[in-house]
């Protein structure tokens, strides 16, 4: 993956480490910290959240999509975390220390998001 990230693709990723089946929040895996401090270039990082698929397709059989449910999706802010990666090699962290600043920043991201998308979600469908 960090090959592709140096050539400037696009790489989506479940940042848990594996489909999130509950609708609690999964400490996310260092290893996405450790793809952004590996990259010759920073990347950009597009976090998005959705609520609702769960009623689209339940994890119970049958496995059949149900239609006519509401998911909403949020896409979040991009951001760099270059200004952060910068400071933590100045200052000459370990990797792994790099990892867990690194994940623990975008985790932040995705639980601001989160409550964000669970918000106007349960708004829309209350109304």
């Amino acid at each position: 993956m960090v090959e592709q990230l140096n050539r400037g693709r696009w790489v989506h990723m479940f940042p848990e480490g594996k489909v999130n089946m509950t609708q609690e929040m999964i400490r996310l895996k260092w290893g996405v910290g450790r793809l952004i401090e590996e990259c010759q270039q920073t990347p950009v990082v597009i976090p998005i959240w959705h609520v609702g698929m769960d009623t689209v397709l339940p994890n119970v059989k049958p496995y059949i999509p149900r239609s006519g449910k509401r998911v909403t999706v949020l896409v979040g802010q991009p951001f760099q975390l270059h200004s952060i990666l910068t400071q933590l090699r100045k200052d000459q962290k370990s990797p792994m220390e790099k990892r867990k600043v690194l994940t623990d920043h975008i985790q932040d991201q995705f639980v601001r998001l989160k409550a964000e998308t669970e918000a106007l979600h349960y708004q829309t469908v209350d109304s």
